[in-house]
C-alpha cells in the first residue's frame, strides 16, 4: 500500500524513492497525504487508503466487559490466546481446574511410548506469558463450575460468582465412566501438568503388564489406539471390536486397504468384527485392560440445573448455530467438543463435518468464534461459518454413501488423518487421498506435539520432566 502511493507522489513531484521514507515517518496521518493529491492519484493510492484502518480498527473499545470462558481444553485456549492478542477493553476469566493444555489426540503416542508423555501437556502460564496482553485481560480460576443463570457463573469449590457479558463454553467431552478410555482425556483427577504425565505413564505400564487389551471402537480414535499399541508392545495381545464388518468403513479403498495391511502386520492386533462391545466383554475376550472408544460424553452437566438446560440435545450436546451462539441465548458461546451445530432447519451437522468445512477446530475458534464474540460485545452482526465448497472431481467420498454398508445408512467419515506408528500413517483429507497422505506424514513423527507448544509458548518443550 505505502509503495503504491509513494510512487504517485514520486511521479508527481519527480523525486524518487523519497516519498516512501517521508511517508513511514512517525506522526504522518495518511488521510492529508491524500488531500494533496489530485483525484488520478488519489485512485493510484487507493489501497493506501487502507493505511488508516490499521489493525487496531479491530480493537473492542468501550465499557469494559466481561468474557467468561468455561472449561481449558483445545479450542476454548486458542479462542482466549486470540483475545489477548489485541488490547480490547474487556475481562476475560477463563474457569478451569487444571493448570495445563492436554493434547488429547496424542494420548495414543504417550501410552503406547510414555518417554514421550511430558509432550502431550503445555502449561496454561506459559501460553498466556506469550500472549501480548493476556496478563492485564486474562485471570485463570483454578475451580470447576456448579451452576450457571444468564448473568452470572458460580464455582464449585469457592462459591464465587462470576458476572459475564458473554459466555463462552467449551468444556469438551471424555468416554464414558467404567474403562481406561476416559483417561485418554485429561479430567479433573490430574490437575496439574505433573500429575497428567504420572496419569499417562502409569496407564503405560498397567498396558504393557497386560494380560491383554481390549479396544471398543474402530474410529479414529480406535484404529490409532490399537495400531499405537499393537506396534509398541508386540507381546501384549490387542483386540479391537467394531460393530462393523471391516476396519476402515466409509472410508476410500486405498486408506482401507492401508489399515488392514498395517493391521496383517501386527500379529498380536486381533479384529472382533460385527460385534458391539461393552466392557463385560473384556473378561470373555481374556483382556483385564479395556478402552471404551465409541460414544462420547460432553461434559456438560453443570448446565442441567439452570436456564441453559434447554439449550442441551437429548445426549447433553450444547446446540449452537453456524456462528457459534447457543440457541435462545444470544451472548453465549460453545465451541469444541462439547457442542453441536445444528443449521437453520434443525438438522444436526456432525462434529467431524463441521470442522471439515471450518479446516480444524483452531481455525474455528480463532477466526469465527473469537470474532463473534467481540461483534456480540459491540452490537455488531455475527459471522457464519465459511459455506461448504464445491466438490471437485478428485473428491472422491461423498457426505453419505451406499457403498459404505451396502444399505445406503452409513456415515462416511468426511475426513481423517490417523497415525498408526511413529513411522506408519494413513489418511485423507475431504476425500482426497493424496493430500490426506501427506498430512498423516507430517503428522505421524510426532503428532504436531512439538509445533502447537511452539505457537503457544515460543518453546517446542517439553516443559515437564
Amino acid at each position: 500500500r505505502l509503495p503504491v502511493l509513494s510512487r504517485a507522489l514520486d511521479s508527481r513531484h519527480g523525486t524518487r524513492g523519497t516519498s516512501i521514507a517521508n511517508l513511514r515517518r512517525p506522526g504522518v496521518v495518511v488521510e492529508e497525504v491524500l488531500a494533496a493529491v489530485s483525484p488520478s492519484e488519489q485512485g493510484m493510492g487507493c489501497l493506501a487508503g487502507c493505511l488508516s484502518r490499521n489493525r487496531r480498527r479491530r480493537v473492542y473499545r468501550g465499557e469494559t466487559k466481561r468474557v467468561v470462558i468455561v472449561g481449558g481444553g483445545f479450542a476454548a485456549v486458542h479462542m482466549c490466546d486470540e483475545l489477548a492478542k489485541q488490547p480490547h477493553d474487556i475481562k476475560i476469566t477463563m474457569i478451569c481446574p487444571n493448570d495445563h493444555l492436554d493434547i488429547a489426540w496424542a494420548s495414543p503416542r504417550a501410552i503406547a511410548r510414555p518417554e514421550t508423555a511430558n509432550r502431550n501437556v503445555i502449561p496454561f502460564h506459559k501460553i498466556f506469558e506469550r500472549s501480548k496482553h493476556a496478563a492485564s485481560m486474562v485471570t485463570h480460576v483454578h475451580d470447576t463450575v456448579a451452576w450457571v443463570t444468564e448473568t452470572y457463573v458460580e464455582t464449585a469449590m469457592s462459591c464465587e460468582k462470576y458476572e459475564y457479558d458473554v459466555l463462552v463454553i467449551g468444556t469438551g467431552a471424555t468416554y464414558a465412566e467404567g474403562s481406561e478410555a476416559k483417561r485418554l482425556k485429561s479430567n479433573h483427577t490430574s490437575i496439574s501438568g505433573k500429575d497428567r504425565v504420572k496419569e499417562l505413564r502409569e496407564l503405560a505400564h498397567r498396558v504393557a503388564s497386560a494380560k491383554g487389551v481390549m479396544v471398543v471402537g474402530a474410529g479414529p480414535t480406535g484404529i490409532e489406539l490399537a495400531a499405537e499399541l499393537g506396534a509398541a508392545y508386540p507381546r501384549v495381545p490387542i483386540k479391537l471390536v467394531t460393530n462393523k464388518y471391516e476396519i476402515g468403513a466409509g472410508m476410500p479403498k486405498p486408506v482401507k486397504a492401508a489399515l488392514q495391511h498395517a493391521f496383517a502386520s501386527r500379529p498380536n492386533v486381533s479384529i472382533v468384527a460385527g460385534e458391539r462391545g461393552s466392557i463385560l466383554d473384556a473378561k470373555r475376550l481374556g483382556c483385564d485392560v479395556a478402552f471404551m472408544c465409541a460414544g462420547m460424553e460432553p461434559n456438560t452437566s453443570f448446565l442441567g440445573a439452570g436456564p441453559l438446560k434447554a439449550s442441551l440435545d437429548e445426549r447433553g450436546f450444547v446446540k449452537t448455530g453456524p456462528s457459534g451462539v447457543v440457541f435462545g441465548f444470544p451472548n453465549v458461546f460453545a465451541l469444541g467438543d462439547c457442542a453441536k451445530t445444528y443449521d437453520g432447519d434443525g438438522a444436526m451437522e456432525m462434529m467431524s463435518e463441521r470442522y471439515r468445512r471450518e479446516h480444524d477446530t483452531e481455525k474455528f475458534a480463532r477466526r469465527v468464534c473469537a470474532g463473534n464474540v467481540l461483534a456480540a460485545l459491540a452490537g455488531k452482526a455475527l459471522v457464519d461459518k465459511a459455506p461448504a465448497q464445491e466438490r471437485k472431481w478428485w473428491h472422491a467420498v461423498p457426505r453419505f454413501s451406499e457403498s459404505a454398508t451396502g444399505t445406503g445408512d452409513g456415515y462416511v467419515y468426511p475426513g481423517a488423518v490417523i497415525s498408526l506408528s511413529p513411522t506408519e500413517s494413513v489418511g485423507y483429507v475431504r476425500g482426497s487421498v493424496a493430500r490426506g497422505w501427506f498430512m498423516a506424514a507430517r503428522k505421524r513423527k510426532d503428532l504436531w506435539r512439538m509445533r502447537l507448544s511452539k505457537k503457544l509458548t515460543g518453546h517446542d518443550g517439553p516443559h515437564y520432566t
